[in-house]
């Protein structure tokens, strides 16, 4: 935990590295020292229709994070801060980023998981 969910206008593909973009908010998340680094997921999806306001093609990246809860306030601001820290110098030229953090409901989570080699 926690589950990163990057969102992100599609033309942005064409700007900068999506990949690059997934290992930095995947950094921020560990730079928050918040969670075992060994638990987080990061994972991203392209929007190919989006409009931000009055922008037909303005360019937008969405974060959701989605953690077990117990965090308080602070600590998730301070979880946003650190991933936007990280994403900062490659996101530049966005119009529009948004981040929101979501505890999960344990009783309604499941997880199986294979050790990775």
């Amino acid at each position: 935990m926690p589950h990163c969910i990057i969102e992100y206008s599609a033309p942005l593909a064409q700007q900068f590295d999506i990949n690059a973009l997934v290992q930095a908010v995947h950094q921020g998340a560990i730079n928050s020292a918040l969670f075992e680094s060994s638990a987080i997921k990061s994972r991203s999806y392209a929007s190919e229709h989006s409009q931000i306001g009055m922008l037909a093609d303005g360019s937008f990246i969405h974060l959701t994070f989605r953690i077990m809860p117990g965090r308080t306030d602070a600590q998730k601001q301070h979880l946003t801060q650190s991933v936007y820290q990280a994403m900062a110098s490659l996101t530049a030229s966005v119009n529009s980023i948004t981040m929101e953090v979501h505890d999960l409901v344990p009783e309604h989570y499941f997880k199986r998981s294979i050790p990775c080699e």
